[in-house]
């Protein structure tokens, strides 16, 4: 090989590979069972796979399927999904029941719970329909009937029989085994993809009227919000609860939901791929799934765009309650600043109050010292010593505090710029 092959080319042909049906004959049985695998099972699905399977001829097995041959024409199909597995057993009309049984209970024993179980019956024409549909207990009360692909005619009463599987008669049509088994196919994935998609519904049954509750504590919220009579901390701490529940409602339910709207929607498309062809005074396959299929996916739909719309509504009181908080927080700014401009003006009137009388004792003291030094002047001319002190020593003093201060604001300057180099580095 000269190219460079990507590495995800082998998975996607595999991929594009793994739901191949095995070739069905114009007179067989086959068995298929649908089971709910959970991930704490998925080891002893594999070892029961490997180790408790019966004999087969022929042996393949990878990752996400298998299947298995027989020289007397029994197969084995094994395909693992994201949830579930899918096994499918084929008998030819002449095998003996009792080389059945071993393999039909490797296949009820396998681990998991069963979403569904049938059994079809396949046969050449409708010569002997009344007996085939009797042999196999199918009921004529509300009985399917149909013609779908390659003029395959298919009946089936969709019931759980005593042995827990459901019965589905289909006549060969005219078509190859190879074609033949992709009908098959068809329809099974029809009936395999319904029965997972209606498990969503009994979880919206079941957290309905939680949603339905929470809707009316959401509607009571709002009003109290435009209300304007409650604390804003409580109504935080209850929109907060309310979002809160939301959320668990939608962990519960978001994969079951979203998975049902993919399985509905594969459901869907298989019907169309099997051209439905009603028969008079019978139900018809389409009318049969979609009588039940499509309301129950419709309400799942539902039921996930009320989550969307409930928490887009939540964001909505959130907004409106963020916008009242932050006019309240701005008004309390507002009269805040209101007030500092108010003990501002304050303080610049004490203070030219203060400069004012500042002016008289500086006079004062002026007046003072004038007189000492006038005082010092005269007392040369009499000789009278206290006043020569006085007046000698007035003007150093006013020197020295005019120092000691002059010394003191650059002290204090200094530690304020060293202070505000600190912060700036931070």
């Amino acid at each position: 090989m000269s190219f460079t092959e990507h590495p995800l080319r082998r998975w996607a042909v595999d991929e594009m590979r793994l739901r191949r049906f095995a070739p069905v004959s114009p007179h067989c049985e086959i068995y298929q069972v649908v089971r709910l695998i959970e991930p704490a099972e998925r080891s002893d699905e594999d070892r029961w796979l490997i180790n408790s399977r019966p004999d087969f001829d022929d042996w393949t097995l990878a990752a996400r399927h298998g299947s298995g041959h027989t020289a007397a024409g029994i197969y084995f199909l094994w395909e693992r999904h994201t949830e579930a597995s899918t096994l499918t057993l084929i008998f030819p009309a002449d095998i003996p029941d009792p080389v059945r049984h071993d393999y039909i209970q490797w296949l009820e024993n396998w681990p998991g719970g069963v979403v569904r179980a049938t059994q079809i019956r396949v046969v050449p024409d409708t010569a002997n329909i009344d007996s085939d549909l009797l042999a196999i207990g199918i009921s004529t009360d509300e009985m399917v009937c149909c013609d779908i692909n390659a003029g395959i005619r298919l009946w089936s009463d969709f019931s759980i029989h005593g042995d827990g599987y459901g019965r589905l008669l289909i006549t060969a049509g005219n078509v190859g085994e190879g074609e033949r088994g992709r009908i098959i196919q068809r329809v099974q994935e029809l009936g395999n993809y319904r029965n997972l998609a209606l498990l969503g519904f009994p979880v919206v049954q079941k957290y309905g009227p939680e949603l339905d509750q929470l809707e009316h504590r959401l509607s009571d919220h709002a009003r109290r919000v435009a209300s304007a009579d409650e604390d804003d901390e409580i109504l935080l701490n209850d929109l907060a609860a309310i979002s809160s529940e939301l959320e668990l409602i939608r962990s519960a339910t978001g994969f079951r939901l979203s998975a049902t709207a993919a399985y509905a929607e594969v459901a869907a498309d298989r019907l169309a791929a099997l051209d439905v062809q009603p028969i008079l005074n019978f139900q018809s396959l389409t009318d049969f799934t979609e009588r039940r299929l499509v309301p129950a996916s419709r309400t799942c739909s539902v039921f996930r765009k009320r989550l969307g719309d409930i928490a887009e509504r939540i964001s909505g009181v959130m907004h409106t309650l963020d916008v009242r908080i932050d006019s309240r927080i701005k008004a309390q700014n507002l009269g805040l600043m209101r007030s500092m401009e108010r003990s501002t003006q304050l303080q610049l009137r004490l203070q030219t109050l203060v400069e004012g009388l500042s002016v008289i004792a500086a006079a004062y003291y002026l007046v003072g010292l004038i007189s000492y030094m006038t005082k010092g002047a005269a007392a040369v001319q009499t000789g009278y010593a206290p006043d020569m002190f006085v007046g000698a020593i007035t003007l150093p003093v006013v020197l020295l505090i005019y120092l000691f201060v002059n010394r003191l604001r650059h002290k204090v300057m200094k530690e304020t710029g060293e202070e505000n180099s600190r912060i700036e580095k931070r």
